[in-house]
Order: structure tokens, then sequence, then C-alpha cells
């Protein structure tokens, strides 16, 4: 079992930012990320809000997060970042178990954010990877020539079918709806681009042998259903927050979301939570917020068990020197 003093789980913006605060104090931090680094924020297609990041990629953001995280001094904080899933965390002994190895660490921060939310229809699971996909900016280069079927009604939905449309054959956009929740140009430039677009319309089942093949839709108007060949489904109806670990390793929780203090502590001493599992807002901002929170409150709270057991440290942790934190536990 490997040691580490700070263990991040999740390499999204608030996971990342954590981990520069972390590792800049010089607590041994190690970043685990499961899927791709940067998140949502890495697929996102155009970040406008986040200051000193000019209008662009999102992808681009997140790359330069992840070098300031990895890069050695001066150019970054050097922490360490591998690219494994977390099947298991156990809170009380702060050990987190990977896919491919097993961890045990001093504080755990949980930066999970969120993931893309299924429909829950028939074949849907079962052809994922397969033709059904939740992230047209990640799976473009597969959809050269073939007929797409895109469901759902906001903006990254019409920028999906907008991607795809640049190499499919045929572009084709549902929504359950009468309308769309994009901007007006954005439903024009739809219509321009000749993505075909079928209000009140619901996906019902996806069918095929090895890979999807049909889509059963069906009109919650009229009741009428109809299947059609699709070589591809995209589906984009939102978020939601990934807290299978924190439920798993019985953090306290409201509704959906894990519950912090202030500090961003969760019930469990020693255990962190920063970002969208928190139920903050939606945004990059935020999230990079709550994770610079949250690696400062770690730093703190290591920084207290250390004096806490006699051990002294050179420079400040947090701002603060060893004799400081000796105060405030008088």
């Amino acid at each position: 079992m490997e040691e580490r003093e700070v263990i991040i789980i999740g390499g999204g913006p608030a996971g990342l930012s954590a981990a520069i605060f972390t590792q800049f104090d010089g607590w041994s931090t190690l970043v685990l990320e499961g899927g791709w680094v940067g998140g949502q924020g890495a697929i996102a297609y155009t970040v406008s809000n986040y200051p000193g990041f000019p209008p662009g990629d999102g992808a681009v953001l997140m790359e330069n997060m992840e070098r300031q995280v990895t890069s050695a001094p001066p150019a970054g904080v050097g922490a360490e970042l591998r690219r494994e899933r977390v099947v298991s965390l156990n809170a009380e002994d702060r050990i987190v178990t990977t896919e491919v190895n097993q961890y045990e660490a001093q504080a755990i921060v949980l930066a999970t954010g969120s993931t893309m939310q299924k429909l829950g229809v028939p074949g849907e699971d079962r052809f994922i990877s397969k033709g059904v996909s939740y992230y047209a900016k990640r799976d473009v280069n597969q959809f050269s020539g073939k007929r797409l079927l895109v469901v759902g009604g906001g903006n990254t939905t019409a920028k999906s079918a907008l991607l795809a449309k640049t190499v499919a054959s045929e572009v084709t956009l549902i929504h359950r709806r009468e309308s769309l929740r994009t901007y007006p140009v954005m439903t024009k430039r739809l219509q321009r681009e000749g993505v075909q677009i079928w209000y009140n319309t619901e996906l019902k089942e996806i069918k095929g042998s090895d890979r999807v093949e049909t889509a059963v839709l069906v009109n919650n108007k009229t009741g009428e259903q109809k299947e059609i060949a699709v070589d591809w489904i995209v589906i984009c109806v939102g978020t939601e927050p990934d807290t299978s670990l924190a439920q798993e390793a019985g953090l306290e929780m409201t509704g959906a979301f894990v519950i912090v203090n202030k500090k961003m502590m969760t019930s469990k001493s020693g255990i962190f939570a920063c970002g969208e599992i928190t139920g903050s807002e939606r945004h990059l901002i935020t999230a990079a917020s709550e994770g610079a929170t949250a690696g400062m409150a770690v730093s703190e709270y290591l920084a207290l068990e250390k004096v806490k057991r006699g051990e002294m440290f050179e420079g400040a942790k947090n701002g603060k020197y060893a004799d400081e934190y000796l105060a405030m536990l008088r």
C-alpha cells in the first residue's frame, strides 16, 4: 500500500485547484482521475466566464491547469497525477482503492464532479461506446459518414449537433418539448446547417445487434411511435453529481449533495469535498474556488494534526508557522 499525505479524487477544476494549494504548502499530493483530466470543463465547447481566460475552448483552460499542477517548480507545483479509477473509499482509515492500486492518506479530498445524466431507456447501457455516447466533442472522430441522433434541448445539445454535422451524413435532434432551451441564434444556426429538429419527441428504446442500428421514438403529444435507422446516438440531457463514493463511504448527505462545513470538511474527520458534489453553482470558477478553499483547509488540518503529535515543521503552512498552530490548540 502506498502512502501520501494528501489524496485528491478527481482531476477537474476543483480537484486540480485543491492540489495546487496542498502541494505548494509542501504536502505530498496525489491526484487520481479515472476518466479524462479536466472533467466537464475539458469538454466545454466555449468557456467565456473564467477570469483571465479569454473566451475559448474549455480543453485549453484545463490543460493549463493540469500543467500547473504537474509541472515541476517554478513552472508548476509538482504534484503527482495518476490515471486510475477509484473503486472504493474507506473514510475511517482513509484508504483509497483504485482498479490497480491502494493508497493510505492523512487527508482526502473528494472532487468527483458530475457525470452525464442517462435517459434510462432500454438498450442505453448495452450500447454505451457501441453507438451511444454522451460527449460529442470527444467522439466526433467516430461520426464520419454516419447517421446521428442527438437527444436534448439545451445549448450543449445544439453544439453537439452542429459539431456532428461537420462530419456526419445526417443529424437529427429530438427534444421532448415544443421549443429548445438554446439561444435563438443557435436554433437558427441549427436550421441553417441542415440539422433536422423534431419537437415533442422522446427516445423510447435503442435497438441493434453488436452496435446501434435503430432508435424507437415516440411523440409525447400524439402517442405516435416510429423506428428510424441510426448509427450513433448522443444523449445530452444534463448532468448529475457523482456522489457514489461519498455515499458508499457513509458521508452525510443532503439530498444529492455532500454536506460540508465552511472549511469544506465532511462529516468524517480528514475527509474534504468540493465542487459540484457539494451543491455549488455549476461553473468552472466556482468549482476552482471551492477546490482552493478545500486545499487551504487541508493544509491547515494537516499542520494542526502535526503539531498535536508534537512534531514541528519549517516555514509556514497556509500562512502560519508551527508555533501559531500550537497557539490555536491552547
